[in-house]
């Protein structure tokens, strides 16, 4: 009888225990998805908010825009007009290239944020010291904005040459094209220091034990 009881006893512990565990892991996982969502509406809402400032950029440079279409049309030298429209619209297509490509690794080093707020999480309701974790995850979401803020004001900048006559038209269009030059490996550049900043968050997620 007393051995039955016993069995009977250790049973119901287990079951208790499984039951508590099973709820500890539930709570875990909600714990980790609201911290993915909380992430992804953050990245989104400030690319929204980037967005318009981008819009506002564009419109303080239609001016610019305007006066560049006008003195090119000027231009009695219609070769020279043909090679300064294709070296801008070149510098053009090379800005929305590197846009897009930079924007697609800051998507991804958000997701790979995502993941390691994630993992934080677990060990934190695990017990485990989580403080320099948080700390390196805290400094790539900051490099990673400031590389965002970057991307976006490029995105809205227009390189039209500044014409004023055709005896300085080389310099202006060499200018415009080193002018984009020098902006655009400042914002790869903060690009690659939230790769890095992630990616030392990441080694330091990954030595949770």
């Amino acid at each position: 009888m007393k051995k039955t009881l016993f069995l009977a006893s250790f049973a119901l512990l287990f079951l208790a225990s499984q039951f508590v565990y099973a709820e500890e892991v539930d709570t875990v996982r909600e714990l980790r998805a609201e911290k993915r969502q909380e992430r992804r509406d953050d990245f989104k809402e400030r690319k929204s908010e980037l967005a318009s400032k981008a819009a506002q950029m564009r419109e303080n440079f239609k001016d610019r825009r305007e006066a560049f279409k006008e003195k090119l049309s000027e231009l009695k030298d219609k070769r020279k007009e043909k090679i300064v429209q294709n070296v801008d619209l070149k510098i053009d297509a090379l800005n929305k290239r590197h846009i897009t490509r930079m924007s697609e690794v800051l998507e991804r080093l958000n997701d790979v944020l995502v993941r390691l707020d994630a993992k934080v999480t677990t060990a934190s309701t695990e017990g485990k010291d989580v403080a320099s974790a948080s700390a390196a995850i805290a400094t790539a979401k900051t490099a990673v904005s400031a590389a965002q803020t970057a991307v976006s004001d490029q995105s809205a900048k227009d390189y039209a040459p500044v014409i004023t006559d055709e005896e300085t038209l080389g310099e202006v269009v060499s200018q415009a094209f080193q002018d984009f030059r020098t902006d655009i490996q400042a914002v790869h550049k903060l690009v690659t220091d939230a790769k890095k900043a992630v990616r030392n968050a990441a080694v330091i997620v990954l030595q949770l034990k």
